[in-house]
Order: structure tokens, then C-alpha cells, then sequence
């Protein structure tokens, strides 16, 4: 009797390590592929934004449908950079796929900040650009990425934050800025701000330029 209770504890064991690993695995799944979703409908928006500027160029401007289409892009980063600050996404991606990821999203975030300018250049300025650089577990970041989000609410401003010498292969653009600490605005394109900045002073850019 003891042996057959011993099974049937080692069967229901058994059964609960398999259920919890399934569910595990499921978890990190959609986890892994909604992040995976995100950035890949992000990389096709960015290529068919591309091939509408050339249409444009060849074919008469579409500048509201361009921006639309970029308005639609940031939002989806939004969310999938609302994904990766999650604080287990780290644990639950694994240390090397987070990365990997972590370091697309930057990739799109700057490719993105790019289009917004070539937009600028077709179409003429008709919104606020913001590329954020900030340091994880730094109080002025903190307290700047708030601020910032103020500024969003206030004044629909797009803003692109990445994180400071996160991968060599986003150093281009911190070099072309000359940004050598965190954290640091580029407001439009072209007024950069080193240090935290308050709300009053980015709104005064913003409504000067």
C-alpha cells in the first residue's frame, strides 16, 4: 500500500513539474514572439516608409500619409520598449536574447529618428523630436524620463529613448552628437542639452522652434 501511494505521489509530482515547465514555456514563448512580432512589424513599416519617399520623390508627396505611417512606427516601439523595461523580461528572455533584442529595438529607435528627419526634409517640419539618452538606475535619468513624459502628454513630441553606451554599434550616433554622458537631449535634430533638463526649459525650445 505504501509503494502504491509513493507512485501516486511520484505521478501527481511529475504531472505538476510538467504542467509548470509547460506553462513556463508558454509564457516565455508569447513573450518572445510578441516582442519578436513588434520589432518585425516595426522593420516592414520602416522599409515600406522608405519606398514611400521614393514614390514621393518620383510621384508628388503624400506628407500626411507619410507621418501617419511614422506615427504608427513610434507607437509600436512605445510599446515594444514598454515590453523590454519590464522587470523580469530580462530573466524571462535569458540574458543573451534579451540583449539581442534590446539591441534591434535601439537599432530601430535611431533608424526611426532617421526617417523623422528625411519626413522633415520632404515634407516640412510638423512635429517635435526628442532623442533621450539616459543611463539605467540613474536619478536624473529617472527624473528626466519623467519629465519627458509630460512633454509627450502636452505636446504630442515623439521621443526616442536609448540607452547610453549600451553596444558599439550604436555609437555612431552618440559620436555624430558629440553625447559623452547621460542623461542628454538632441531636441529637433539639432539643439542638443547635456545634464537633467527641467519642463520649462524643453518647452521653451519646443514652442521657439
Amino acid at each position: 500500500m505504501r509503494s502504491k501511494s509513493r507512485f501516486f505521489v511520484f505521478v501527481l509530482l511529475s504531472a505538476f513539474i510538467f504542467l509548470l515547465g509547460f506553462g513556463l514555456g508558454n509564457h516565455f514563448a508569447l513573450l518572445d514572439g510578441g516582442i519578436n512580432k513588434i520589432l518585425k512589424e516595426s522593420e516592414l513599416n520602416a522599409e515600406s516608409f522608405l519606398v514611400e519617399q521614393q514614390l514621393s520623390e518620383t510621384l508628388g508627396s503624400n506628407c500626411v500619409f507619410s507621418q501617419e505611417r511614422l506615427s504608427a512606427l513610434s507607437e509600436q516601439l512605445w510599446d515594444l520598449g514598454k515590453m523590454l523595461d519590464k522587470e523580469s523580461a530580462r530573466k524571462d528572455l535569458g540574458e543573451k536574447w534579451y540583449d539581442l533584442l534590446k539591441r534591434k529595438f535601439h537599432l530601430m529607435q535611431i533608424k526611426t529618428y532617421v526617417l523623422y528627419k528625411k519626413l522633415e526634409q520632404n515634407c516640412g517640419k510638423d512635429f517635435d523630436v526628442i532623442l533621450f539618452y539616459f543611463k539605467r538606475d540613474n536619478p536624473d535619468s529617472k527624473q528626466q524620463g519623467e519629465i519627458l513624459d509630460r512633454i509627450v502628454d502636452d505636446f504630442g513630441a515623439k521621443v526616442f529613448a536609448v540607452e547610453f553606451g549600451y553596444a558599439p554599434e550604436l555609437r555612431f550616433l552618440e559620436q555624430y552628437y558629440g553625447i559623452d554622458s547621460a542623461p542628454a537631449l538632441v531636441i529637433n535634430f539639432d539643439k542638443k542639452l547635456e545634464g537633467l533638463q527641467s519642463y520649462d526649459v524643453i518647452k521653451k525650445i519646443l514652442e521657439n522652434s
